[in-house]
């Protein structure tokens, strides 16, 4: 859903890029600005539960997210490093922003099982990528909406606890679904 909402905000984000670029941010930059809301979002919720400022460093770390490539493509400074960093540097992200739901009072099983699930399911996609396969769309929730999901069950915490445990599981029920849809779609096409 959101990677086709990003192809229609492409303009937007190209023009946020440029101001970025102007004043000298690079993409590596952006990556790092974004791991560092990453943190502040693990500090916010595991240390101090501030809920509000978990959802908005959340929320930024993603915009960010979606800037870093946006950033490398117009000012043509696409590697290969970059784009390990910014995988690898995703994944710490991932982890700083589920492993604090611990807090919430939901079961280690349940946090533990939602980022293995997320890690492997961004993995799956990374690995087929590296082999030719293109995943982007493949599968029903993708990292964005992983990420918007989660912003919303922590906010939904504060209305109601178990509306709340239920959108996490239905978190974990969707991500599980991906993953094992982008398996199968690897294994038919590598067959």
């Amino acid at each position: 859903m959101l990677t086709k909402l990003r192809a229609r905000l492409a303009k937007y984000l190209e023009c946020i890029a440029g101001l970025l670029a102007k004043i000298g941010f690079s993409p590596t930059h952006v990556t790092l600005l974004s791991l560092l809301f990453s943190f502040l979002a693990f500090i916010a919720l595991y240390w101090y539960r501030m809920i509000a400022l978990y959802a908005f460093s959340v929320l930024v770390s993603g915009a960010l997210d979606a800037l870093d490539g946006v950033l490398a493509r117009i000012t043509g400074k696409e590697t290969k490093l970059g784009a390990f960093l910014d995988s690898t540097l995703d994944r710490v992200s991932d982890s700083l922003i589920i492993f604090p739901l611990v807090v919430l009072g939901y079961g280690y099983e349940l946090v533990v099982m939602l980022l293995v699930v997320s890690l492997l399911t961004s993995y799956v996609r990374a690995r087929s990528e590296s082999l030719g396969l293109k995943l982007e769309g493949v599968g029903l929730i993708e990292r964005a909406e992983r990420v918007l999901a989660l912003v919303i069950v922590v906010v939904m915490y504060t209305v109601n606890r178990y509306v709340s445990l239920a959108m996490l599981y239905i978190l974990l029920a969707l991500s599980t679904a991906t993953l094992i849809h982008r398996a199968i779609y690897v294994v038919l096409r590598l067959s």
